[in-house]
C-alpha cells in the first residue's frame, strides 16, 4: 500500500470535533465541509470497498496514521495470500480513510478518565457526529450502490462501506452512524447482505467492526447506543473483539465506569441480541451467527501482548487474524 493517490486518506479533528485543514491550519467552516471532503477523500470509480478507521486512546497523530496503515496493509496482504477465501468479493480494490483526533493528554500515563470525558464531550456536545455523518454521507453520494448478484450471492457489485473503530474511536463511530441515520431522507435501495436492511433508509453501512471497544458492557441496552439495534443505516451486526488481557478496559475502565468495558469481556446486554465467536485463524472461514445484532468475538488467546501498567493488550489487534475478520465481514456483506 502506498501513501500517494486517492487510495489512502487522512482527515483530522480538533478537541471539539471540528474538521481541520491539512497540517492543522485552522478549522473548516460548515459551508466548506462538503468541498473539503471532496478534495480530501476523492472516491475512485474502481474502488470496491471503503474502510473508515477511527483510532483510540493515547494515540498521537503520527502513530494513528502509522497504526491505520499497519492494519490495512495486513488487510491487503491477507487478501493477496488467499483471495479465494472470500468468494463473494469479485476483485478487491480498497480505499482507506483514517480519522485522527486528539486522544492523548499531557498527564500520561493515567489519563483514561480525561480522554473518556473528552470523548463524551466531543460526541455529545461537539461536532464529531456531524463530521462523521458528513463523511459517511459523502461516500454514499459518490459511490455506486451495492446491488445483489445472483441467488448464490456471487458477483454482486457496487462499492461497500465499512467502519472500523478502536477503543474510544468506537464511540465516535457509533455517534456518527446515529447522526447519519437521523439526517438521511427516507426511501431507497436495499441489498441481500445482512438481515437488517431497512427500506426507510436510502443506503447502508455494510459492516462495523469495533476492536477493543471502550464502551460499558451494557452500553447497547441503554441510550444512546441502544438505537443502533433499531432501524438505521447499519445493515450489519456489530462485530466486537474482547480480551481479558486488555487491562485498560478492565482496571482503568472499571475505575471510571464502575463496570468492565466491551473490549475486556464482551458486551453483556441485551442478551438476546448477542452472538458469540472466537477469533479465527487466517485459514479458517467464518460462519456468522444468524439473527444476532451484536457479535462478541473472543480474542482471549490472541490479544495478549502489552504493558499491563499502561493498558495490557489494548492495542494488540494489529494481526493477520484481524484482517481476516475484516475481509470475512466484507465478504458476508455481499
Amino acid at each position: 500500500m502506498t501513501g500517494a493517490g486517492p487510495q489512502w486518506n487522512v482527515i483530522d479533528l480538533d478537541a471539539d470535533g471540528h474538521l481541520l485543514r491539512p497540517g492543522g491550519r485552522g478549522r473548516v467552516t460548515a459551508d466548506d465541509v462538503p468541498g473539503h471532503l471532496e478534495q480530501r477523500l476523492g472516491l475512485r470509480e474502481d474502488t470496491t470497498d471503503i474502510f473508515l478507521y477511527v483510532h483510540g486512546w493515547r494515540t498521537s497523530a503520527e502513530r494513528a496514521e502509522a497504526d491505520a496503515r499497519r492494519l490495512f496493509s495486513l488487510v491487503e496482504s491477507v487478501w493477496d495470500e488467499q483471495p479465494g477465501a472470500y468468494p463473494r468479493i469479485d476483485g478487491f480494490r480498497p480505499q482507506f480513510v483514517c480519522v485522527r483526533w486528539p486522544s492523548a493528554d499531557r498527564r500520561l500515563p493515567l489519563d483514561y478518565r480525561t480522554i473518556r470525558d473528552r470523548t463524551a464531550s466531543m460526541s455529545l456536545d461537539g461536532q464529531v457526529p456531524r463530521i462523521l455523518g458528513a463523511v459517511l454521507g459523502y461516500f454514499n453520494d459518490h459511490r455506486d450502490m451495492p446491488e445483489p448478484g445472483p441467488d448464490v450471492l456471487v458477483g454482486s457489485y457496487g462499492q461497500y462501506l465499512h467502519c472500523v473503530g478502536h477503543s474510544f474511536g468506537s464511540r465516535f463511530l457509533l455517534h456518527g452512524i446515529l447522526e447519519a441515520t437521523e439526517r438521511l431522507a427516507r426511501g431507497g435501495p436495499d441489498t441481500l447482505a445482512w438481515d437488517w436492511g431497512d427500506s426507510a433508509y436510502p443506503w447502508t453501512l455494510d459492516s462495523l467492526t469495533l476492536f477493543q471497544a471502550a464502551l460499558p458492557a451494557d452500553a447497547f441496552a441503554r441510550e444512546p447506543y441502544s438505537a443502533i439495534l433499531g432501524p438505521s443505516v447499519l445493515n450489519a451486526p456489530v462485530a466486537m473483539t474482547y480480551s481479558p488481557s486488555d487491562t485498560a478496559l478492565g482496571f482503568y475502565h472499571r475505575r471510571s465506569e464502575k463496570q468492565n468495558a466491551v473490549g475486556h469481556l464482551g458486551a453483556t446486554a441485551p442478551a438476546g441480541q448477542i452472538g458469540r465467536l472466537t477469533v479465527h485463524g487466517v485459514g479458517t472461514p467464518y460462519v456468522f451467527p444468524e439473527g444476532k445484532r451484536l457479535m462478541n468475538i473472543d480474542a482471549t488467546k490472541l490479544f495478549v501482548e502489552g504493558n499491563r501498567v499502561t493498558g495490557g493488550a489494548h492495542s494488540d489487534f494489529y494481526r493477520p487474524e484481524s484482517a481476516h475478520l475484516l475481509l470475512s465481514l466484507a465478504d458476508a456483506a455481499r
